[in-house]
């Protein structure tokens, strides 16, 4: 079974008076929902103010962040439309007979005989 890394970039209302009672509450609620089947390697969480600039992120990295989720929605968007056209590429071969295939290979070594 193939292991993924997942970052999460969200936002909650919680009744808790502290970001480390948010913490522990987050903590507890994502462990017991996965059966403590997952490696939580990273958790932070501060409350949100309604001011930006009042975040414990420096503006520069609060910006990282927004692009870099940005370019990974990019990404997404563009590995779907490529697999929507392997898929629909290969729809759109007619599907083949076995018969015609045999008939193909027979064709070409008698075509090889006759030469050789």
């Amino acid at each position: 079974m193939p292991r993924y890394e997942i970052v999460a970039h969200v936002a909650r209302d919680l009744e808790c008076a502290t970001p480390e009672e948010a913490a522990s509450v987050v903590r507890g609620q994502l462990m017991s929902a996965t059966g403590g089947a997952i490696e939580l390697r990273h958790l932070a969480i501060w409350r949100e103010e309604a001011s930006p600039a009042a975040s414990p992120l420096p503006p520069a990295l609060r910006r990282k962040l927004i692009d870099f989720f940005a370019a990974l929605d990019r990404c997404a968007a563009d590995a779907e439309e490529t697999f929507r056209g392997r898929v629909a590429a290969i729809l759109a071969v007619p599907a083949r007979d076995p018969e015609d295939d045999g008939r193909a290979g027979r064709q070409a070594a008698a075509g090889r005989r006759a030469r050789g």
